[in-house]
This record gives structure tokens, C-alpha cells and sequence, in this order.
């Protein structure tokens, strides 16, 4: 018989065909046409997080260090006893510029577009001791859906250059930065191929039943 695409024949270690039916996901292309990015015509992603710039500052405590990141203005490190700053207050940079999703130079590099983020630059800091620069820093906005806005972690892949990660559902609608589908688990079905001989002998006992 011929068999449709969607099917393949496997056999079991004891020589038993088994006809098994894939998933359409493995056969070829979700139906319907892809969603074209370039279609969108929403608000961009700058009007999208531009409210951040009135709601209040966000803060994330690490080990010693509470950062402090006020959207459109700057990034702070100092330590916190019972709510109040002791010691001095160390700027991590102030803000510079943000990535522009229109640039034709921009699109070309598709690192924003691959990793999924939105990000900003914040230069100009306090100096460095170890490296007589003054501090800088960037940070990453990356979709949670349903989530608020807050400082995931903040790395220093350098000396006193810093990466903030901030997640947010403000930039969920925008579909460079909405996280890709996943890929769920399709079941694959089996049932055993047999012969017209065999198949009557299956019927019969089915009958006897």
C-alpha cells in the first residue's frame, strides 16, 4: 500500500512492523504563513518602555552591593544598613544612548534580533581604581510575560564594566523581542503493520472476544 508522508514503518527487535504517524510540526511547516516581523506597525520599542522613565527606580541587592537603576538617567552601587546608604555612592554610568531597531547598520549585526534584548549604554561613571576609566555600563531588557519590572542580575564581565538584566512585559508586544515559541513535545503514534492474513486472524480474535 501506498503510505502518506506523515507515515514511516519501523521495526521492533522482534522483527515486528509497526506503522507510526508523525506529527505535522516534523512532516513540514506550521500551516499558514509566518508572522513577517516588518509587518508590525505597533508603538516602537524606545514608546514602549519610555513610562519606566516616571515609575520608580529599580534597586537589586547583591552580596554587599544594592544597584540602583533609574531608567533614562543612571545606575548606582552603594551598601544599604537598615535602609540607609552608608558609605560612598559609586556612579556606574549615565545615560548615553539606546540601540536603534531602525538603523540598517544595526539590523544587519542581528544580535539584538537573535538573543532577544533591547539594550542601552551608561558611560562615564565614577573612575575605576583598577583601571583609571570611569565606570560604564549596559544594560539588557528581555520579555517576561506577566512579570514587572525588576533587576533579574547584574554582571562585571570586565572591571567595572557592568550588565544589567532587566526583565519586563513592556516589550512583549514587539515581536523582535517576544520570546521565540516553543517547541513542545508531539506524540508519535504507533499500531502494528500487519499483513491481510494477519489482519483477518486479528479480526477473529476480536470476534472471539
Amino acid at each position: 500500500q501506498h503510505h502518506a508522508e506523515d507515515v514511516v514503518t519501523v521495526a521492533s527487535r522482534f522483527k515486528q512492523r509497526y506503522e507510526c504517524r508523525l506529527p505535522p510540526a516534523a512532516v513540514g511547516p506550521p500551516p499558514g504563513p509566518p508572522r513577517d516581523p516588518r509587518l508590525y506597525n505597533g508603538s516602537g520599542v524606545a514608546e514602549l518602555l519610555r513610562p519606566m522613565g516616571t515609575a520608580p527606580c529599580l534597586l537589586k541587592t547583591k552580596d554587599w552591593w544594592t544597584y540602583e537603576f533609574c531608567y533614562g538617567r543612571h545606575i548606582q552601587q552603594y551598601h544599604l544598613e537598615e535602609s540607609e546608604i552608608k558609605g560612598d555612592i559609586l556612579v556606574l554610568g549615565y545615560y548615553q544612548s539606546a540601540f536603534d531597531w531602525d538603523d540598517e547598520t544595526a539590523k544587519a549585526s542581528k544580535q539584538h534580533q537573535l538573543r532577544r534584548y533591547h539594550s542601552q549604554s551608561y558611560v562615564n561613571g565614577s573612575r575605576c581604581d583598577l583601571t583609571g576609566r570611569a565606570r560604564e555600563a549596559e544594560v539588557r531588557f528581555l520579555c517576561e510575560e506577566g512579570a514587572g519590572d525588576y533587576i533579574a542580575r547584574v554582571d562585571e564581565p570586565q572591571s567595572c564594566s557592568y550588565v544589567l538584566t532587566v526583565h519586563t512585559t513592556r516589550i512583549c508586544h514587539h515581536p523582535f523581542l517576544r520570546p521565540a515559541p516553543g517547541l513542545a513535545p508531539q506524540p508519535i503514534r504507533c499500531q502494528p503493520a500487519l499483513t491481510p492474513a494477519q489482519y483477518v486472524q486479528y479480526v477473529r480474535a476480536q470476534v472471539c472476544e
